[in-house]
């Protein structure tokens, strides 16, 4: 297949998640990155890896309150990566990569089955001690390293915090996480229940499907990108030829057949991706631009891939935008200032 770009956005080059499966971070850290650069600040690689270093504790507590009756894993949502960025701020890629001396790439098969084994026998044991979370830091930290107080970035010592509000200038509430199922009420904020949702986050704004597709299409024609999360098992999400459609293109994708496929799960939330553009296929069809994290040489298009309209349509789980690339009209109806 054959694609044109319509709409492009500015971003970094694309990311190896290698060995890990903390996608969220990767595609909201590449979002971040793109902001930055639409707002007029410098295009700035950003640690992916610190948010997932701070996540991890606030996830290894909601385990415990609930006794393990939760999932425990690497995964996680866009908001997540929002929401370290509120908390604890952002360090750009040169100053904290999670790399250990002679490491290339990234991997935490050891750390997340560790952490994981950690908590269950903390569990085991019957009532949580005073030391468990000095001994979980201390796992993360012989893993992924101690995250930087401080830094220089560009002759000036900054901490996570300054560089967020000084360099990067972003506003976590300027974000808005989109979805669209109707077993909640349209132009409400809902709680999605996918397993990945460890925070129980109820912020997600739910739309009905064209005005999804609508948000999406406005932000992309408007320089504005996305922070992907949805279904990647199907047969046509296809890395290798960097392209995703249905197995039926034809058929029409309605907002009942996007809830079935959530309800009998085969809608799950998979895999977090970046959307950085529009783009025609040969035949005038129209796609997404997505900006993967496999690495640079997954697929012809240099870690990308054109995920079609339907695809988005009846994949996309959710997504994260600038409130200001959402529509007026929506924006009016969700009462989103």
């Amino acid at each position: 297949k054959t694609f044109t770009i319509t709409h492009e956005a500015q971003r970094t080059a694309a990311k190896d998640q290698a060995r890990t499966n903390t996608c969220w971070n990767f595609a909201t850290a590449s979002f971040m990155e793109s902001e930055v650069a639409r707002q007029g600040g410098k295009l700035i690689e950003l640690s992916e890896v610190f948010g997932v270093r701070h996540a991890y504790p606030l996830k290894a507590d909601a385990y415990l309150r609930v006794q393990g009756k939760a999932t425990f894993w690497e995964g996680g949502n866009n908001h997540d990566a929002m929401d370290m960025l509120r908390r604890y701020g952002a360090v750009p890629k040169t100053n904290y990569s999670g790399l250990k001396e002679g490491e290339t790439r990234l991997d935490h098969a050891e750390l997340a089955a560790t952490s994981k084994a950690f908590l269950d026998a903390v569990i085991k044991s019957g009532r949580p001690s005073k030391s468990w979370r000095a001994a979980f830091e201390g796992i993360l930290d012989a893993y992924i390293g101690k995250p930087p107080a401080n830094f220089i970035y560009e002759g000036k010592l900054h901490t996570p915090q300054t560089f967020r509000d000084q360099v990067l200038k972003l506003n976590p509430e300027d974000y808005v996480e989109v979805t669209s199922f109707n077993h909640h009420p349209f132009y409400q904020r809902m709680r999605l229940e996918i397993p990945d949702n460890w925070s129980h986050d109820n912020r997600f704004l739910n739309v009905p499907i064209d005005d999804m597709e609508r948000i999406m299409t406005n932000a992309l024609s408007n320089g504005y990108t996305i922070s992907w999360g949805g279904d990647t098992s199907e047969k046509g999400f296809n890395v290798k030829e960097g392209f995703a459609v249905l197995e039926d293109e034809a058929k029409e994708v309605t907002q009942n057949s996007r809830q079935e496929a959530l309800d009998d799960w085969r809608s799950t939330d998979d895999h977090s991706m970046h959307i950085v553009g529009l783009s025609k296929d040969d035949k005038g069809n129209s796609f997404f631009l997505t900006k993967n994290s496999y690495g640079t040489t997954s697929g012809p298009f240099e870690g990308h891939l054109h995920m079609s309209k339907n695809y988005v349509r009846m994949k996309t789980i959710y997504f994260m935008v600038h409130k200001q690339a959402i529509p007026e009209d929506i924006r009016r109806k969700a009462g989103i200032k």
